[in-house]
């Protein structure tokens, strides 16, 4: 059985399939399929650097910049017709808990703790005129 790891410990992910059959499910290969050597090391080659790129970036920085990933889902189911209020609902909460839990931790906290004000703003607003117009 797979698993994945988080903050508060290992967590196994249900299914019923082993991991050799997952490897296939993933990648799945046509008969003789195969990735010349060449292509393997620049594939390899293309790996490391995108690594080397994300390191070279702060953490606080990429966490910050999904934070505001966070507030464009919401922003656009918030904008659907009619608005999908429960879909809205998840990446602001854990916008919400990035931000207040990390605070000065990111870069911007400001600029993040007022985009996370106006997104919870914008989300009463429309559930406050979706009640009206039921």
């Amino acid at each position: 059985m797979s698993s994945f790891w988080t903050p508060s410990g290992e967590h196994e992910v249900p299914g019923d399939t082993d991991e050799s059959n997952d490897q296939e499910q993933v990648f799945p290969e046509s008969e003789g399929a195969q990735v010349d050597p060449e292509t393997a090391a620049a594939m390899e080659q293309q790996l490391r650097e995108a690594q080397e790129q994300l390191l070279s970036v702060p953490a606080g920085q990429i966490v910050a910049n999904h934070v505001i990933g966070l507030f464009e889902l919401a922003a656009l189911h918030l904008r659907l017709d009619p608005p999908n209020l429960d879909e809205a609902r998840l990446p602001i909460d854990a916008m919400g808990i990035l931000v207040e839990q990390l605070g000065d931790q990111l870069p911007e906290h400001q600029t993040l703790a007022a985009a996370l004000h106006q997104i919870r703003l914008a989300f009463v607003e429309v559930q406050n005129q979706t009640d009206e117009d039921e």
